[in-house]
């Protein structure tokens, strides 16, 4: 079994994220529904001008884990905030 956590940020500095209380059977079946609810997000939140990243983060009970970066295409994955409720700071 799997269990999805999807964070998604807009321009580096909104974050949010959320944990859907279901378990999937299978890696794949998890990131494809975390894909499903990123866009879906993405649609409902309405920021269409600005830059958006999600994180798509399945672990198995096993211990394994598989993450997915969706909106960065050719890039590095950016830096995601270990709390998404904090705004990052300048150092």
């Amino acid at each position: 079994m799997f269990h999805l956590v999807l964070t998604t940020c807009f321009a580096g500095i909104l974050c949010y994220a959320s944990e859907p209380d279901v378990d999937y059977i299978s890696a794949e079946r998890c990131l494809h529904q975390g894909a499903i609810l990123s866009g879906l997000a993405r649609a409902q939140l309405n920021f269409p001008r600005m830059e958006q990243t999600s994180r798509i983060a399945c672990s198995g009970i096993d211990g394994s884990t598989q993450t997915v970066y969706v909106g960065h295409a050719g890039t590095e994955a950016p830096a995601f905030p270990e709390d998404v409720l904090s705004l990052p700071t300048l150092d």
